[in-house]
């Protein structure tokens, strides 16, 4: 038996995605592995849907399954088209109980950039853990996210794996440490099961919301994000995903 596979990024937060196969937790942390297997910071098992186009399920490098990834949609929507499972430039995936709808931006028989449907964030309130305060917003994925006045000293592995952990937290939770200048949201992640990644798409999302902004740029390490709220409050997501190789392993 071996999976088949192909590696997708977004903005560096980087997915393998397999079509149509079964990978348990413990399978994926040894293919997941940046050392000892192909190293990616998700695996994305993709199926056809009876409540939607395709179902999502992520599985993290510790084992653990994650409700959403917005950077994985932008992926699984290029890998979709551009691999001939799907032929439409809107595509509706089933991830974390909810329908995500993806539009595609295509050129010729490529996408290069795709526009998610992210839904209407949960704001939770805040909460002091580590000196600090942190606002929980729910976009699909838990997040915590805090202000710092230099995002380039913000204590990302420090503070992240605490609050990740934190017993206010029972499902663990994402970290983003932001920076607000003007209409441009300057964010870091620490990953629930991950650890630091480049970008969020979910992360990205929640850091606007903390921002304040209805709109705008969210700058992560990997490259920038386009998000904006309508009027409803729903938030919608713009990026690239790139292709970056395919294969198999045992």
């Amino acid at each position: 038996m071996s999976l088949e596979f192909s590696k997708y990024h977004g903005l560096g937060n980087d997915f393998l995605i397999a079509y149509g196969q079964k990978v348990t937790g413990e399978e994926a942390i040894r293919i997941l592995d940046r050392n000892f297997g192909v190293g990616a910071d998700g695996l994305i098992l993709v199926q056809p849907s009876d409540t939607a186009d395709f179902s999502f399920r992520l599985l993290q490098p510790d084992g653990s399954e994650a409700e959403v990834s917005g950077n994985g949609l932008r992926c699984v929507g290029k890998f979709l088209f551009e691999k001939k499972h799907f032929s439409e430039s809107t595509v509706k995936v089933e991830a974390g109980g909810e329908i995500k709808v993806l539009e595609l931006v295509i050129d010729g028989d490529q996408v290069s950039s795709v526009r998610v449907d992210m839904g209407i964030p949960i704001e939770e309130g805040t909460v002091e853990l580590q000196g600090r305060i942190w606002k929980k917003i729910s976009t699909g994925n838990p997040h915590a996210v805090t202000i710092v006045d230099d995002i380039d000293q913000a204590p990302v592995t420090e503070l992240g794996p605490l609050v990740e952990n934190d017993p206010h937290f029972p499902n663990r939770t994402n970290v983003e440490f932001i920076q607000v200048e003007g209409s441009i949201v300057h964010a870091r992640f620490w990953e629930r099961g991950v650890g630091v990644t480049l970008a969020s798409g979910t992360g990205s999302c929640a850091s606007l919301v903390a921002s304040g902004l209805t709109a705008g740029i969210v700058r992560t390490p990997g490259g920038d994000l386009e998000i904006a709220r309508d009027d409803e409050g729903r938030l919608f997501k713009t990026g690239p995903a790139v292709h970056v190789f395919d294969g198999r392993i045992p």
